[in-house]
């Protein structure tokens, strides 16, 4: 269970470095305006991830 938290959260970081170094990054502007830093929205979503996916791993873990 644990690898796989970490390849998702890998996988946020390399979103968030892509966005920052390609012009997708003027898609996140509507979330400057609304006083959202990237880091903090990156966060959340991070975060909720983790807590959809724990509980669906522990079950799978008792199936497998």
């Amino acid at each position: 269970m644990f690898p796989i938290l970490i390849l998702k959260v890998l996988l946020v970081v390399f979103l968030w470095y892509y966005l920052y170094e390609t012009p997708a990054k003027q898609k996140l502007l509507y979330f400057k305006n609304l006083g959202i830093s990237t880091l903090k929205m990156f966060s959340y979503l991070v975060i909720i991830d983790l807590i959809i996916s724990v509980p669906f791993l522990l079950i799978l873990e008792e199936f497998i």
